[in-house]
């Protein structure tokens, strides 16, 4: 973990960026059950919807037109299935926010690449600083 203080700071901006918007409403999309529990640990209070749920035609469905911020994993998986939200958001008038999600992992880079790791990862760099 060679992360700088800089880098720390960044990131818990982020992340408080990123609890603000659920608080403000907006929906977070993520892969499964654990990524929940570790945006739970961070302090993310607002609904969550694990895209192992639904398909994403269901996902779609229940965001509506309200924001979405999408926090897929940083693997070819993550990615693919971020693709295919951003098209079917896209195609019902909706920008999901995939901002937050590529500053994350731009500042993590390799440390961590799943969301399921972040909280620990977070609780382990406080720790150092």
């Amino acid at each position: 973990m060679k992360l700088k203080i800089e880098a720390y700071l960044k990131l818990k901006a982020t992340i408080d960026e990123l609890i603000e918007r659920s608080e403000e409403g907006a929906v977070i999309i993520v892969e499964g059950k654990n990524d929940i529990r570790s945006l739970r640990m961070l302090g993310v209070k607002g609904e969550i919807l694990a895209s192992s749920n639904y398909s994403n035609a269901e996902l779609v469905d229940l965001v509506g037109r309200r924001e979405v911020i999408i926090l897929t994993d940083w693997d070819k998986k993550g990615e693919a299935l971020k693709d295919d939200l951003v098209m079917k958001f896209s195609s019902w008038g909706v920008v999901p926010n995939v901002e937050i999600r590529r500053r994350i992992f731009s500042i993590i880079g390799r440390e961590v690449t799943e969301v399921e790791d972040l909280a620990d990862f977070m609780f382990k760099l406080e720790h150092q600083f």
